[in-house]
């Protein structure tokens, strides 16, 4: 009992310090170079390979568009592999610690995954273009389901080891692990968006209590069934009043509950998901406010409605706040990408020390 709760708060208080260091990092202006570059060398390295396969394309940058089909791809930050990087990074730094030969072990390893992601990432954008080209059926699957528990994968199987060394996975251990997340995806995909579901009042009473001035409740959204938004007090029209909505699908935030289940049972360690579904709440209640405030900075200038002192209601300028808004979106990062990609790989990791 006291191996399964036993918590290994160095080890999350670790990862949630190095990914969030490293996330402030990839968001100042150099990283965000850096990003750019990574996805340009990706858009120009899958141009002639699509054009080999038979697709008729033409690249503007980091889009590729198709001349027939009237489709695009945009090599976009989310598929520049810099986020997939600094989860390494955080796995690394924290399973190096009390390794012999840590600068040694960690080199290695970061030079191994590094390489392994932007591989992978090109790979993503080719089969996401391919399935375009074909209609596009599988590309939410793809997108939402495959490419996220691949992600992982990746990582993982960068820190496999079949030496003495004390840090690192076994390969017994990522197979089982595989296996396991694969079965638990499978039967949570069309469970997701229900079950996910459930945390949205507890997502609200949380907003209700701390959410920043402008940020309103997640409710389901009237513009297609079973998407939802956030209520913003954001003025989008005084005649009639109407206030802006800001888009957002909580399912997302619990994209890592199977593999942090898979990761608990073969590690026989319940932490990780006690720890893990809280945190999601965090991150759900968190993108609500980056999403609303994100909305707001987009359409900036914005008036939004404030309460007087008598209880009614009156409509005043507002102000942004861009620390505010980066800071939480730091947050959103850090929280979405250790759930996913460092909790399941520190779970695996721990057998061997153990």
């Amino acid at each position: 009992m006291r191996r399964a709760f036993g918590l290994p708060w160095w080890q999350i208080a670790g990862a949630l310090v190095v990914v969030g260091l490293g996330f402030a990092l990839e968001m100042s202006a150099a990283g965000q170079a850096v990003g750019d570059g990574v996805a340009l060398g990706i858009a120009v390295l899958a141009d002639p390979i699509l054009s080999i396969v038979g697709l008729d394309l033409v690249r503007s940058g980091v889009e590729l568009r198709s001349l027939a089909g009237g489709w695009a791809v945009r090599v976009s930050e989310v598929c520049d592999g810099m986020g997939l990087v600094v989860a390494l990074v955080g796995a690394v730094v924290v399973l190096a610690q009390g390794q012999e030969r840590a600068l040694v072990w960690g080199a290695k390893r970061l030079a191994i995954g590094i390489a392994a992601i932007q591989a992978f990432n090109l790979l993503r954008v080719v089969l996401l273009a391919g399935v375009l080209d074909r209609g596009g059926a599988g590309f939410g699957v793809l997108h939402d389901w495959v490419f996220p528990l691949l992600s992982l994968c990746v990582i993982a199987a960068a820190l496999v080891t079949n030496s003495k060394e004390n840090a690192g996975i076994m390969p017994r251990t990522l197979a089982v692990f595989v296996a396991i997340a694969v079965v638990l995806s499978v039967l949570w995909a069309p469970l997701a968006a229900t079950v996910s579901a459930w945390l949205v009042p507890l997502a609200n009473a949380a907003l209700s209590a701390v959410a920043p001035l402008g940020v309103g409740e997640i409710a389901p959204s009237q513009a297609a069934p079973n998407t939802w938004s956030v209520g913003t007090f954001f003025v989008a029209g005084t005649e009639p009043l109407r206030l802006f909505r800001a888009p957002l699908t909580p399912f997302h935030f619990t994209v890592a509950l199977p593999a942090i289940v898979a990761a608990s049972l073969v590690a026989r360690r319940v932490v990780w998901l006690v720890i893990g579904v809280p945190m999601m709440l965090v991150a759900l209640c968190v993108a609500a406010c980056v999403a609303a405030l994100g909305l707001a900075a987009a359409k900036a200038p914005i008036t939004v409605v404030l309460p007087d002192a008598s209880g009614a209601f009156y409509i005043a300028d507002y102000t942004r706040s861009e620390p505010l808004l980066a800071s939480l979106r730091l947050v959103q990062n850090t929280l979405v990408h250790t759930l996913l990609l460092v909790f399941p790989v520190l779970a695996l990791a721990g057998l061997r020390r153990q």
